[in-house]
């Protein structure tokens, strides 16, 4: 008897207990980092209160991160992850470059603006400070991507020409978003509000000068 396509193949296996316990604890973890970052600060927050609050071992944390930053640094994998899927489907609805960046700029302002000290904790630790570079250098990869990804689109609708590598006219965009990101937290030049105006003024400006030449009537 022949069979059919689809009992050859395989179901999905659930994850074991052991998954599931890990899963738990992770979950129970991150909530917990969140929780002591908020309120002590990434310098005033301990890792045994973590611990506690989580209602794991000390020992256990030290599994999942072996100190403080690394700890930080996989909560804000996290986030970022879940920021980048928001907003890749989100700009299938933009019409616009400027739209479809600020939809991805705009949701990490939002994220950085719930705690601009925590957030300035995070680029001084992950961008000014040499640590970990091939996991900060892989989410940081996957941020270029999706701003490639998304000038490539724009691309392909006409609004911008072809003969700039899409590196480049990624780069040049993303430039924009880390100058004002580092105004607003870092130097603390400008509020959260002026950090925005700005960056969607800047893009404006930088797309319009990526835009087609208008052709000429023969």
């Amino acid at each position: 008897m022949a069979t059919s396509s689809r009992s050859a193949i395989p179901e999905p296996r659930a994850p074991g207990r052991r998954e599931r316990n890990k899963r738990d604890k992770w979950t129970r973890i991150e909530r917990a980092a969140r929780a002591e970052f908020a309120r002590h600060g990434f310098d005033g927050a301990a890792l045994r209160a973590i611990a506690v609050r989580a209602r794991v071992a000390t020992g256990t944390l030290f599994l999942y991160a072996r100190d403080k930053r690394e700890l930080l640094f996989l909560v804000f994998q996290d986030e970022a992850r879940r920021i980048f899927a928001e907003a890749r489907v989100a700009a299938a609805a933009e019409r616009t470059l400027v739209g479809a960046l600020m939809g991805v700029f705009g949701r990490f302002l939002d994220f950085y603006a719930r705690d601009p000290e925590l957030s300035a904790a995070i680029l001084r630790e992950f961008f000014f400070r040499p640590y970990e570079p091939e996991r900060l250098g892989a989410l940081t990869r996957e941020y270029a991507a999706l701003v490639a990804e998304l000038v490539g689109a724009a691309r392909e609708r006409g609004e911008l020409r072809r003969d700039v590598p899409l590196a480049v006219a990624a780069g040049a965009l993303f430039a924009h978003y880390a100058y004002w990101v580092q105004a607003w937290l870092g130097s603390r030049l400008v509020a959260r509000a002026e950090a925005e105006a700005g960056l969607r003024r800047a893009l404006a400006l930088q797309i319009e000068g990526l835009r087609p030449a208008p052709r000429r009537n023969p």
